[in-house]
């Protein structure tokens, strides 16, 4: 993930370019969620270079952490405006959390999405390994408002619903909170 500190708009510190997002996946076609992530972000239908922060909380099968994302995107206002065009609001925001999880994994572990489940079978899409295994399932939600619990709380009876019985991740943001978790959740045994 390409990392920029240098826009004057940024807290001091290490922040993810939206924009690279997609790089770490190169099974799918992630470079899409980077224009609904930013249009999200900028909770606004007017685009400017920036950056934002949310707070992130990251739990994996042995520990958690807590704290702060930076984001920084600049170069995008043609594509955002485009999927602001193209795709209804529930659209986006589930393309943006997409993005964030994208992100996410990135930064808190060595797996990527790698290709989408079917229709009817409760979760979005599989997570791989460096040998493109199927590892993981990965279920995701965004709202604009709400309570980033009670969704979690959702995604994670969604999860556990799988097929499979896989374990995997939820991926949840609530961007009126400026706030996103990607949590591990045990499989259910089938």
């Amino acid at each position: 993930m390409t990392r920029a500190s240098d826009s004057p708009a940024v807290v001091a510190g290490t922040n993810v370019d939206v924009v690279q997002l997609h790089v770490p996946h190169p099974r799918i076609r992630a470079k899409d969620w980077r224009a609904p992530l930013i249009h999200r972000l900028l909770k606004s239908d007017r685009y400017k270079d920036g950056a934002a922060r949310l707070s992130r909380s990251f739990r994996g099968p042995t520990s958690q952490t807590d704290g702060t994302l930076g984001l920084v995107w600049k170069d995008m206002r043609e594509d955002v405006l485009q999927c602001a065009r193209t795709y209804q609001e529930p659209v986006l925001t589930e393309f943006a959390t997409l993005g964030l999880a994208c992100i996410l994994l990135t930064e808190n572990t060595d797996l990527s999405i790698s290709e989408v489940t079917r229709r009817g079978e409760k979760v979005d899409y599989w997570i791989g390994d460096s040998n493109n295994r199927k590892k993981y399932v990965l279920e995701v939600g965004g709202q604009q408002g709400g309570s980033l619990d009670a969704l979690a709380s959702t995604k994670t009876a969604q999860l556990e619903e799988n097929p499979w019985g896989s374990a995997g991740y939820i991926c949840v943001a609530v961007y009126d909170l400026d706030a996103a978790r990607l949590w591990y959740c045990e499989g259910v045994e089938r």
